[in-house]
């Protein structure tokens, strides 16, 4: 195609366009290097966690502001993004602080739908939802807790006390792995929802884990559920007395080498005995009751009460006459001798005198009610390792303790648990060498390919031979091409050269090809030919250099 129909080439003789589009590829080189750089520098986001609330997105957010982990947010679908090498740490660090917690709508739902048109079903089925998950969150403040859900088992209102029903909830914890809730969590779970509906009690809640294991017995009295918790003390007790006895040999015999079980007889009898003693030393009087009757009758007359005594006429007298007189050394009858002295003395013929006293005796009264989950018995049993001796030139042997010490050993023991022979405690103390494990072999170290920051490094070469074959290639050129004049890079481009300096720093550079005779007066044709302006610009220069 012909120069003058080319329109590439006509574009390019337009003054000062070669000028911009050198300048222009320059912007362009510019652009890609800092890209380039900037790409180095940014390093590769991967997905956190997406499906958030706006609540809890602004939370982990909240929490990544306090760590050097470099996260953004996707405009388009919400997802929280970090640096691909901290994926593993930003979600370590969040679930140490329990997030995210989980979606679920609670009070909140009040708000945002109106009780206009809606049935009193409805507002009630909308309370009892957001009561749930309310509930819910709070439980899952527990560190141990990851997530939590909470049915309630509200029924409605009577005002008949034979209609009326107990409400009841069941709580399904979730928990992290590793974790477990203790006895007192739980128990604190059980009052938590229970005190957060009216008339509900502690022994209808139930709750479970994510294993389907039952945390809480509620309302179990039976022998299997009293037997449940007993050997759950009794274990208690044994994992007590196993700590006193590691943590007191440990110093002395290094850590992992000593090894103790306790097994504890438990005596989980009921008893209660009453007794009642009397002290018949200790006595006093209560209360005394005196009762006295007298009945006189002085010379014939009536005395007394009046009544049937009273009007009694007195007893028939016996005659006595000269001519019948009693017979010698015959004693007098008894009772004329009795009736005979009363009448002369005047005193009563009758007296009666009762007395009634009652006397308290010191009485002591005793309830006794012996205490469960006693210990009958206690069989320790101790294994310590051998000790290791190290000689001089560094070699460490095993040698077996010496029986003092054993004597010694078994003696703290016996402090330790608070061993008593009267119920027949036993503790033996046995001194064997420990296994010991082989050294484990050192992990082969990952291959080239497998390590995880290959592709870090191969993007930074990458992206640093970019910006190389952009300044050498690119800019270097456009840049040369700008400092020489039109025709001096019309020739370089077109001979793959440049013309050498004149005296006027007209053209400058050096060949990059040697040029014959010939071929220089042709490249001086066609410059005369396409600029004549140039040309005679140049070699006026060379004239005045003359001069």
């Amino acid at each position: 195609m012909d120069a003058a129909t080319n329109p590439l080439a006509a574009l390019i003789r337009i003054p000062g366009m070669r000028q911009i589009v050198l300048l222009a590829g320059l912007a362009l080189a510019i652009t890609a290097g800092v890209t380039a750089a900037f790409y180095v520098r940014e390093p590769s986001y991967s997905m956190l966690f997406s499906n958030v609330g706006e609540q809890e997105a602004g939370e982990i957010m909240n929490a990544l502001n306090g760590t050097d982990i470099a996260y953004r947010v996707d405009p388009k679908s919400g997802a929280i993004l970090v640096a691909s090498d901290q994926v593993h740490a930003a979600r370590l660090k969040l679930a140490a602080d329990g997030l995210p917690r989980g979606a679920g709508v609670g009070l909140e739902m009040m708000q945002e739908t109106g009780a206009f048109g809606t049935s009193q079903f409805m507002e009630n089925a909308r309370y009892h939802h957001a009561l749930e998950t309310e509930l819910g969150r709070t439980i899952s403040t527990l560190r141990p807790v990851q997530s939590a859900r909470v049915h309630l088992a509200v029924p409605e209102s009577s005002v008949f006390l034979r209609k009326r029903r107990e409400p009841s909830a069941s709580v399904l914890v979730n928990l992290y792995p590793g974790r477990e809730l203790d006895k007192a969590q739980v128990a604190a779970i059980v009052h938590l929802v229970a005190s957060s509906i009216p008339g509900l009690e502690g022994s209808r809640v139930t709750v479970v884990n994510q294993q389907g294991e039952l945390l809480n017995a509620p309302g179990d009295a039976s022998a299997l559920g009293l037997s449940t918790q007993q050997f759950d003390y009794a274990q208690r007790i044994e994992h007590s007395y196993t700590e006193r006895i590691v943590s007191l040999l440990a110093p002395l015999l290094g850590p992992d080498r000593v090894r103790a079980t306790v097994t504890a007889d438990m005596d989980f009898t009921e008893r209660e005995e009453t007794r009642e003693a009397y002290d018949p030393e200790n006595t006093a009087v209560r209360s005394e009751q005196v009762a006295e009757d007298r009945r006189t009758d002085g010379a014939g007359a009536a005395g007394g009460i009046p009544g049937a005594l009273s009007n009694t006429p007195p007893p028939p007298q016996v005659a006595t006459n000269a001519a019948n007189p009693p017979a010698a050394g015959a004693a007098p009858a008894p009772a004329a001798a009795a009736d005979a002295t009363a009448r002369s003395a005047g005193a009563p013929l009758n007296e009666s005198m009762r007395r009634t006293r009652n006397y308290e005796v010191d009485r002591t009264l005793s309830r006794t009610r012996s205490p469960t989950g006693t210990i009958r018995k206690l069989s320790v049993a101790v294994v310590v390792d051998h000790k290791r001796v190290t000689a001089e030139d560094g070699t460490t042997t095993t040698q077996p303790l010496a029986q003092p010490e054993l004597d010694e050993i078994t003696r703290l023991v016996k402090e330790a648990v608070g061993f008593n022979a009267e119920r027949g405690d036993s503790v033996s103390v046995s001194n064997v060498s420990f296994y010991e494990k082989p050294a484990e072999e050192e992990p082969e170290e990952p291959g080239l390919l497998d390590n995880p920051g290959l592709f870090e490094t191969a993007r930074t070469v990458l992206a640093a031979a970019l910006v190389l074959a952009l300044a050498f290639v690119v800019i270097r050129p456009i840049m040369r091409g700008l400092g020489v004049g039109a025709a001096g890079a019309g020739a370089d481009i077109a001979l793959g050269g440049t013309l050498p300096a004149g005296p006027g720093g007209a053209v400058a550079g050096a060949p990059r090809a040697a040029l014959s005779f010939d071929d220089k007066v042709s490249v001086a044709r066609q410059l005369a030919d396409k600029n004549p302006e140039r040309v005679a610009q140049i070699v006026r220069s060379w004239m005045q250099t003359d001069e």
